[in-house]
């Protein structure tokens, strides 16, 4: 908990959100997300590109993949969700 806090501290002190997802991409890299943790990492990025970034690359760090369509149903449009689901193959 305390190192989603830190991430998320983290994200939010980046001016952009392509800083945002090299942040991300890094804690990926040594960590695991719960469902809820992935929409919390998304609605820190502030544009719907980077927000749909997100959860394509999180979703193999995922420890609940079963979860995941509580991530994609907090998409607000469509055409994010779908482009999610082809991504990763849903």
């Amino acid at each position: 908990a305390k190192a989603l806090a830190d991430l998320l501290g983290q994200l939010e002190n980046q001016h952009n959100d392509k800083d945002r997802i090299r942040l991300i991409e890094a804690a990926a890299d040594g960590h695991w997300f719960t469902t809820y943790d992935v929409i919390e990492l998304v609605n820190v990025q502030h544009y719907g590109p980077s927000k749909t970034q997100t959860a394509i690359l999180l979703y193999p760090k995922t420890t609940d993949p079963e979860s995941y369509d509580y991530v994609i149903e907090c998409y607000k449009f469509e055409e994010d969700r779908k482009e999610i689901k082809e991504a990763l193959g849903l």
